[in-house]
């Protein structure tokens, strides 16, 4: 090895090996069998097996490497970058392979392993180093699997990691790194375990058999996705005090905690699977600003979904079932939003205790849970509303001693109870329907009130219930303007302690109206002016009624049309002076046609009003909510195909009626508009323009430069060479028309005299911020250009992507420090070197190109800051031209002087090696590289005597033409003989090659 050159291949024999190695150039060291047969033994177990050290791209390749003591590796990588460790097997050391401030390495399929000292060490320890890609290793019996430690750009992929004491895979105070498809099980402490670390991606990785599988701990705006974590003691994933995570479609089963969220705000969990665990998903701990979303929380032997000591979270469209406790749990947890789930065959479906309060719970379909659907206990102060709560073996909805809560809009329905209040005042029912509630044919009831007072039940609707509404010693409610029929026992039901309720307005059509137990019910007010529930002019009473047609109200005269009978209505120990009887009045009846119902857009559809007794319109032409019209009889134009539904809403003094139409507009001849727009109008010759289409609906483009030239590209680039104004004609096209847009180009002469002058086409190609606008480069030496266009924003990095990869040139970057929005860069690559440089003065040139940023002087200082290049370089030409590949830079022309710029490898594939550069701007660029050659020659010509010197330097400097006699129009020399001799003067040149 020490006698080796860098570069060289060293391939070892099998065979047993006791050394230390320490590896001081770059070499590629690989076994010439298996790694089980060829092995390096530490010869001092108190040092690395294999050291390397500020070196660059060395190869460690089919070994056993055994034998390095607590905290020493048996590959120890230094300050070396580009290195390879792989199929390598690492046994029984402390430290398998350690990187330290190494950056671009791999480590793949390698096996670290232990029989001595199990637990301990580490298999794989990344520490200060950038952009590792560690794949396809297996790890175990360690007390660590793979530990990277203030790294970025890490790559953890493929690996597994088993049977460790403590941890599988650490990432600590980490950014940026990517874990995906690894396999981590039975591991002590932690499957995957994240400290202070950010923006890292986790993602389709097996963890399994852990205390913790993935666990967060200071650690924000990670993602975690895809992963399947199960048979956790503790944790299947936890975030601890971690925010702004996104946790996405992973399965999580049988542990203690599903998903659990502590200390941890702005997290978003959206379609994870928690199953069989004792809790699915739980936010606790003053967790807040969480959005839980999409997510299925079944068969779980706790609570589905639990919110515990948390506030202002949201629990949105997902699915809770078959939980032995709850689907939904909210203990002590306020200001939460609660909508839109499904809940069904848990004990309970939706359940808030423990003074929880503020949270709005609406939308949910909660049905068929062996207990209550809905339950509020010592839960005051929260919304219900717009549930749906069917088919609960106990109550739709139940609250106890949860005052001042709002019910509103709720559907309850085949319950045991449909909505059941108990010790609860303050409350507003409203608007809700209770149906069907009739599991206990002799004491369901739609709504029931029990020792709860000074609640308002107001404009609900019970349906065929045993009871409608019963109030079971229960004081000071207001019950008024519900429609309570078809009870089975009583519409409503009063115990003998249920005094001082005030009852009017309420629709009574039942066989049994009331069963009053007490005489000290209120039982209609004054009459006041305001329509009636029965549609008179006046509220008074109550209406009563009953299936046959008999009832009071329904016999009773209204001699002077007031709404109000003209007789009292005694009842069940009840009196009601005001009851109401039932006005007919002329309520509005919505109807429309239209003049056509389909056709192709644009399509005008004229609609005419047939609507009854309306005094009043509203259109609402797609559906959307939004009011277009209040004409009777409007016209309205649909400009893009789609199925429409249009709203006719018609209204009287009496009331409102609604009538729906089908509206069917077809894709008709989309016609092409031409437009374009050009990075610069005008500038010095030769002028550069680049043309930006932004035509609507073509298909296909012809450019007419007005110099004679034309492209069918979509965003061509232009040179004009001479002076003038050119008219500039896009026609654009589809398979319907055509259509055209012209402008007009000015170029003026040139302001420089000398070609050769780097001032050429403008300041900001020769300036240090330059590279913008028109390329000054003579278009018959672009060898190949490519363009990329990127929004650019102010704070943000831009970078332009070459993905035609037409040039060596594979992105241009930079931070943005303006806004201003779509820019294009163009890359140009060149045949020869630019007439508007000077020569390099070393080095073989690979290629010569232009970069140019925007419009002429954007891509200054004030406008962007840390410019850099990618660029690649073809591994056949260093090959060809035995280059030495560290010696390969980036050459920038600025101020008629080459300016040689560092250059860092960035990486390879089978074709090319990649470099960046940080740039000081954009402008002429050349990459070369040094000559690998043990000699040089020495090249003397000699000339003859008395002749100038004719070398090829003075005839660039003279500008004199070598190959004048290839043109056929060119006039041969008058001297007789004057080619013969010439040539002969030829062969006097001798040239005398000295080796050194």
């Amino acid at each position: 090895m020490y006698n080796a050159s860098p570069g060289d291949t060293i391939i070892v024999g099998p065979g047993t090996y006791t050394e230390n190695l320490n590896i001081n150039k770059s070499l590629i060291i690989r076994s010439s069998g298996s790694s089980a047969d060829t092995i390096i033994v530490a010869n001092n177990t108190n040092a690395h097996v294999i050291t390397i050290q500020d070196q660059n791209s060395v190869t460690m390749k089919g070994f056993n490497i055994t034998g390095a003591g607590t905290n020493y590796s048996g590959i120890y990588v230094l300050r070396s970058p580009n290195c390879v460790i792989e199929d390598n097997i690492l046994h029984n050391d402390g430290l398998g392979v350690y990187l330290k401030t190494s950056n671009n390495n791999i480590i793949r399929n390698n096996t670290a392993s232990k029989n001595l000292l199990i637990g301990t060490g580490t298999g794989f320890n990344i520490e200060q180093s950038n952009y590792t890609t560690v794949s396809n290793n297996t790890v175990s019996n360690h007390g660590y699997g793979i530990y990277v430690r203030g790294s970025q750009g890490e790559i953890l992929s493929g690996n597994t990691i088993s049977q460790n004491a403590i941890d599988s895979i650490v990432v600590e105070n980490s950014i940026s790194n990517i874990l995906e498809n690894n396999t981590v099980k039975s591991n002590a402490r932690y499957g995957v375990y994240l400290s202070g670390s950010g923006n890292n991606s986790l993602r389709y990785n097996l963890v399994s058999n852990g205390t913790n599988g993935i666990y967060l701990v200071g650690s924000p705006e990670n993602t975690i996705s895809g992963n399947t974590v199960d048979f956790g003691s503790s944790h299947d994933i936890m975030l601890d005090n971690s925010s702004d995570n996104s946790v996405t479609n992973n399965t999580i089963s049988s542990s203690e905690y599903g998903i659990a969220v502590r200390y941890s705000n702005n997290n978003i969990l959206t379609g994870n699977n928690a199953y069989n665990n004792t809790q699915g998903l739980y936010i606790t701990l003053t967790s807040s600003n969480n959005t839980l979303s999409g997510n299925t929380a079944n068969s779980n032997s706790g609570t589905g979904i639990s919110l515990y000591r948390v506030s202002d979270n949201i629990l949105e469209s997902n699915e809770a079932n078959s939980n032995a406790n709850q689907g939904i749990l909210l203990d002590n947890s306020s200001n939460n939003e609660v909508f839109n789930n499904s809940i069904s065959q848990n004990s309970r479906g939706i359940y808030l205790s423990s003074s929880s309060s503020g949270n709005e719970v609406s939308g949910n379909i909660v049905n068929s849970n062996t207990g209550r659907g809905i339950e509020l206990y010592f839960a005051g102060s929260n919304n219900l509303t717009s549930n749906v709560v069917s088919s609960n073996s106990n109550y739709g909805i139940y609250l106890t001693n949860s005052s001042n809560s709002f019910l509103i809009s709720n559907t309850a329905s085949s319950n045991s109870k449909g909505i059941y209040v108990v010790n609860s005042s303050e409350c507003m029912i409203s608007n809700n329907t209770v149906s069907n509630n009739r599991v206990d044919l002799n004491n369901s009831n739609g709504i029931m009130l029990s020792n709860s007072s000074n609640n308002t039940l107001y404009m609900n609707k019970a349906v065929n219930n045993p009871y409608g509404i019963s109030l079971d010693s229960s004081q000071n409610n207001n019950i008024s303007s519900n429609n309570v029929t078809l009870s089975t026992k009583h519409g409503l039901f009063l115990c003998a302690r249920s005094t001082n309720n005030l009852i009017f307005n309420n629709y009574l059509n039942n066989t049994f109206n009331t069963n009053n137990n007490n005489t000290q019910g209120i039982w209609n007010i004054t009459i006041t002016p305001g329509r009636s529930i029965v549609n008179g002019p006046n509220t008074g009473g109550n209406y009563w009624a009953n299936p046959l047609g008999t009832g009071f109200s329904q016999t009773a005269t209204d001699a002077d049309g007031d709404g109000i009978a003209d007789s009292v209505y005694n009842g069940d120990n009840l009196v009601d002076y005001h009851p109401l009887v039932a006005v007919n009045l002329a309520l509005p009846v919505a109807n429309f046609s239209s003049n056509v119902t389909s056709g192709l857009a644009p399509l005008s559809v004229q609609f005419t009003d047939s609507s009854q007794n309306a005094t009043g319109w509203k259109w609402d032409f797609d559906n959307n909510g939004v009011v277009d019209s209040i004409i009777q009889n409007p016209v309205n134009v649909y400009t893009v195909p789609g199925n429409y539904t249009v709203n006719l809403t018609v209204n009287n003094e009496n009331g409102t009626n609604s009538k729906f139409g089908n509206i069917t507009v077809s894709a008709g001849s989309v016609l092409p508009v031409a437009n374009f727009t050009t990075n610069i109008t005008s500038g010095n010759t030769p002028l550069t323009v680049l043309f930006t289409d932004t035509s609507q609906n073509a298909t296909g483009w012809n450019w007419n430069f007005g110099d004679g030239a034309t492209s069918t590209e979509q965003n061509p680039t232009h040179t004009y060479f001479a002076t003038g104004t050119y008219t500039v004609n896009l026609t654009v096209s589809n398979g319907n028309s055509f259509a055209s847009k012209i402008a007009t180009i000015t170029v003026l002469e040139s302001n420089s005299d000398d070609d050769n002058d780097d001032s050429s086409g403008g300041s900001s190609h020769s300036s240090g911020g330059g590279g913008g606008g028109g390329s000054p480069e003579p278009a018959r030496n672009v060898e190949v250009k490519e363009l990329s266009q990127v929004v650019i924003t102010n704070g943000k990095a831009a970078q332009f992507d070459f993905t035609k990869n037409a040039t060596c040139v594979v992105y241009v970057g930079f931070d943005a420090k303006k806004t201003v929005g779509k820019t294009t860069t163009i890359v140009e690559q060149l045949k020869n070197k630019s007439t508007l440089v000077s020569n390099l003065s070393e080095g073989e040139v690979y290629r010569y190109f232009n970069v140019w940023v925007g419009n002429s002087g954007f891509a200054s200082s004030e406008n962007i800051e840390n410019p850099n290049i990618c660029f690649k370089v073809e591994k056949s030409w260093i090959k060809d031209k035995n280059i030495d590949k560290d010696s390969i830079t980036l050459n920038r022309y600025s101020n008629k002087t080459w300016e040689q710029l560092p250059v860092s490898l960035s990486g390879e594939d089978d074709k090319y090696l990649y470099f960046k550069s940080s740039v000081p701007g954009y402008s002429f660029f050349a990459i070369t590289g040094k000559s690998n050659a043990s000699s040089e020659e020495t090249v003397t010509e000699i000339q003859p005597e008395g002749k100038p010197d004719n070398s090829e330097e003075n005839i660039e400097d003279t500008g004199s033409e070598v190959d004048h006699e290839s043109d056929g129009d060119e006039e041969s020399t008058g001297m007789p003989g004057f080619d013969m001799v010439y040539g002969i003067a030829g062969l006097l040149a001798v040239f005398l090659y000295k080796r050194k």
